[in-house]
């Protein structure tokens, strides 16, 4: 028999162990899988949160020229004075607006940096705090000089504020190429579109740079001086050269956006520039017969479809990375999925392999053992079986029975016994231990001359205002916050501690201490729970609650008794509620 029994039991663990080795393996891939499709997500989440600075980056060094257009435009028109006056006022409300329109865009990209969960924003802050340490004092200066009387001092002044403001574009251009940089790491599929957006861009800001090349000129009514012409020659050169590198990237965007480019390279490239380069040569550049300011927002009308292209690039980058996001969940989905299923089929098959093939045989041997060893609590199988197998197993079965009925009433009687003990003690409410469980209890506690700490505190705490509680939200949501009390003092006491709800809303806890704070911390560690954890009502609402504290104390060598603790521990509460509830008394040693 004991070979047998041996046989057996090798069988079973040699099939047990080829079915788990099988897919250990075929789950190691699945969850290899998952786990790549999970990174291909989280990159796609990273991808996402890094454009969303490129783009608030790329839209502020727009904003930045909006913010030039108006002072030129009164540096031109406040040189005449019988329009000075109408002029700044003008000036003002656009820069108003201009003003509010880079705020815009710089809360939401410090919005964006401060996002913990982006990988790339956090060393990007300090430049971001150069950028608006830069514009606002730009601003200051622009503000300080306003008010003046427009003079050529006057107007070299602005210049150099001007180019503090435009100082800020360089920054602004590290963080979008970062962010840019980030997000082709992560999604490589945005490259040609980020590209295309960062080269637009610039392009904006090398126009914007060139026409505010001739403001020194038309205000004071001068030709452009060599380092004027230099300046502006120079800029024409980066567009030109920003061109060049452009066009390669347009043939991997969409037509729509090949025919938007081809309208920029017809217009801004082909009759603003050649407009540009007419205006180097003549005497004294002038805006007659129409006004410096017509002139301006004609200009920056003839670069909002640089800016359009560029948001529309961006637009269709975001939809990529979007797809790229939510193709890689409905993978990291389907193969979850896919796991579970072959879970699942692989289980199913390997239950029904062993319930026909391994199981009659190791069954037999099991019984054998058990009943030999008289241990009756093994299954004996009646269906399946026939012949003297079956007449074997019913046989077995008649004498487990005799035996099991005899132990099952000793076990019935076991268990009536403990739950009437627990019915006993227990609140059936908080499962914590009920007034005279907890008077039994103490006694045992008080008794107990085990351990060396000299003093027991005993904690009485009722929670404030409990029938506003029953009254706001109602008493099965009023049961529900004594069950949420109990649970934190369970959670917070020392398992040697007797803790009990003692009637309606008040709980107390019997402690031995080495001193006094120790019972007090324990104290204010409930009192902080309090503060820090909610509960929801029936209705969903969810809401807090506090509770008052009275700690009294006892030398143990003292014999002290329960009822006299309660007393004090109680008087301390009535204290704590009369001297403003949510706070914790204590008394002098009793």
């Amino acid at each position: 028999m004991h070979g047998n029994a041996t046989s057996g039991d090798s069988v079973n663990r040699r099939f047990l162990h080829i079915v788990s080795a099988i897919y250990v393996v075929v789950l190691m891939l699945v969850l290899w899988r998952c786990f790549e499709q999970w990174q291909g997500y989280q990159d796609a989440r990273e991808a996402q949160r890094e454009f969303l600075v490129l783009q608030s980056a790329l839209r502020t060094m727009a904003d930045i020229s909006g913010e030039r257009r108006p002072t030129f435009v009164w540096m031109i028109e406040s040189t005449d004075a019988s329009q000075a006056s109408q002029a700044s006022d003008q000036l003002r409300q656009a820069l108003r607006e201009a003003r509010r329109a880079t705020d815009s865009d710089m809360n939401e990209l410090d919005a964006s940096l401060r996002d913990s969960r982006c990988k790339t924003c956090a060393p990007l802050r300090a430049t971001f705090a150069q950028v608006k340490s830069t514009i606002a004092e730009a601003r200051h200066g622009l503000d300080a000089i306003y008010p003046s009387t427009p003079s050529d001092r006057i107007n070299t002044e602005v210049l150099h504020v001007i180019d503090r403001l435009v100082g800020a574009v360089p920054l602004l251009a590290s963080i979008a190429d970062t962010s840019a940089m980030g997000v082709i790491r992560e999604n490589a599929d945005v490259q040609s579109y980020l590209l295309a957006a960062r080269l637009a861009a610039l392009v904006r800001e090398q126009a914007g740079q060139a026409g505010s090349g001739f403001v020194p000129a038309v205000a004071w009514r001068r030709a452009l001086n060599p380092d004027e012409v230099f300046d502006i020659a120079r800029t024409l050169g980066a567009i030109e050269q920003l061109r060049i590198l452009l066009s390669p990237s347009i043939r991997a965007l969409p037509p729509r956006l090949q025919t938007d480019y081809d309208l920029i390279n017809q217009h801004f490239f082909g009759e603003d520039l050649t407009e540009i380069n007419r205006m180097l040569s003549l005497p004294a550049p002038t805006f007659d017969p129409v006004s410096p300011a017509q002139q301006a927002e004609t200009y920056a009308s003839r670069l909002e479809p640089i800016e359009h292209f560029r948001d529309d690039t961006l637009a269709l980058a975001r939809d990529t990375i979007r797809s790229s996001l939510q193709w890689h969940l409905a993978l990291f989905a389907g193969t979850t999925l896919f796991a579970s299923a072959l879970t699942g089929v692989l289980l199913l098959i390997t239950w029904r392999f062993r319930e026909k093939i391994v199981r009659p045989f190791v069954e037999a041997r099991r019984l054998i053992l058990a009943i030999a060893a008289g241990n009756l609590s093994m299954t004996i199988p009646l269906a399946g079986y026939s012949g003297e197998i079956k007449d074997l197993f019913g046989a077995l079965n008649v004498l487990k029975q005799n035996s099991a009925e005899r132990i099952r009433l000793e076990q019935e009687r076991k268990r009536l016994i403990g739950e009437l003990r627990t019915m006993a003690e227990t609140d059936p409410l908080t499962g914590l231990l009920n007034r005279r469980a907890f008077e039994s209890r103490s006694r045992v506690l008080l008794s107990d001359q085990r351990g060396d700490e000299p003093e027991v505190a005993l904690i009485m705490l009722d929670i404030d205002h409990f029938k506003h509680v029953n009254d706001t939200y109602g008493h099965e949501t009023g049961d529900r916050t004594l069950v949420k009390l109990a649970a934190i003092c369970r959670e917070t006491v020392r398992s040697e501690d007797v803790v009990s709800r003692i009637g309606g809303e008040e709980f107390v806890i019997m402690l031995r201490v080495n001193n006094r704070t120790q019972a007090y911390e324990l104290a204010q560690r409930l009192r902080n729970r309090l503060h820090q954890d909610t509960i929801v009502a029936i209705s969903g609402e969810i809401f807090s609650i506090t509770a008052s504290f009275g700690i009294a104390f006892a030398q143990r060598a003292n014999a002290p008794q329960t009822d006299d603790l309660l007393r004090h521990a109680d008087a301390l509460l009535y204290q704590a509620k009369e001297n403003g509830r949510d706070r914790i008394e204590t008394a002098a040693i009793v």
